[in-house]
């Protein structure tokens, strides 16, 4: 094991450490790889005019390093990308952006793998930004960024202080906000019929939306599965969700 600072998380994998190299946003201390492999990753450094200190260890000493977790002879130390508050990814991206505005909320999971995953689907279906709240919320982490095969480093988060506040502010800056959840009175095709600003925010794996966020989104829409199958994973519903309200925006 090696003592890590406040500022500093593991993140491993070829993926994963491709994509931080690459992102010229990211704070990246050093980098550990085996001896057979750190003359790629010095190559990889010198193609992207990056002076990183390359430490060589043995892939036992990077398996404990790693926790014992898959790592592919490559990891990461990095700061924690900076999240943007809410009112600053508005005032940046309301002037500027001509298309509508997309963004999926988070409303406490607290899976790293399933942040991942929505993190990744996010990116794929064009949203602008995923925002999720400071509390009841996972850390940035080498899983969530694997979960979202890279594309963390270039998605916008926003962290959210408090839900209630933020849902408020979307609607007074001309934003729908759509609630997902069982019961909900309007349909998932209606997204597609969404011409501009949305957001979308998703429950927590085990209760869902919380009753305070069920109150004060603008309308609660729910998606038509199997009554027999009960509920779909969060990620699941969070990518279908995103796939419907992308479709306007695709064909426009």
């Amino acid at each position: 094991m090696i003592n890590l600072k406040s500022n500093q998380i593991i993140l491993s994998g070829k993926h994963s450490a491709i994509s931080a190299l690459q992102n010229k946003k990211r704070k990246i201390f050093y980098l550990f790889s085996t001896q057979d492999h750190s003359k790629i990753w010095k190559k990889n450094l010198e193609d992207l005019g990056l002076q990183i200190e390359v430490k060589i260890k043995t892939k036992e000493q990077l398996d404990k390093i790693n926790n014992f977790k898959p790592h592919q002879n490559v990891i990461l130390i990095v700061e924690p990308l900076k999240r943007k508050s809410l009112d600053e990814f508005l005032s940046e991206k309301q002037n500027s952006h001509k298309l509508p505005l997309r963004i999926i909320i988070l409303d406490q999971v607290t899976d790293p793998q399933n942040v991942g995953a929505i993190i990744r689907s996010a990116y794929a279906f064009k949203m602008d930004a995923l925002a999720l709240s400071q509390t009841n919320s996972p850390f940035e982490s080498s899983s969530m960024t694997k979960a979202s095969s890279g594309a963390i480093e270039k998605l916008q988060i926003i962290e959210l202080s408090n839900m209630s506040r933020a849902i408020k502010n979307l609607q007074e800056s001309d934003f729908r906000v759509y609630g997902l959840a069982h019961g909900g009175h309007g349909n998932i095709f209606d997204l597609e019929k969404e011409d501009g600003n949305v957001a979308v925010i998703v429950g927590s794996e085990g209760k869902g939306l919380r009753r305070l966020t069920r109150e004060k989104v603008d309308q609660l829409i729910e998606i038509p599965i199997n009554p027999d199958s009960g509920s779909l994973n969060v990620s699941n519903a969070a990518s279908i969700s995103m796939f419907q309200l992308q479709k306007n925006v695709t064909k426009n």
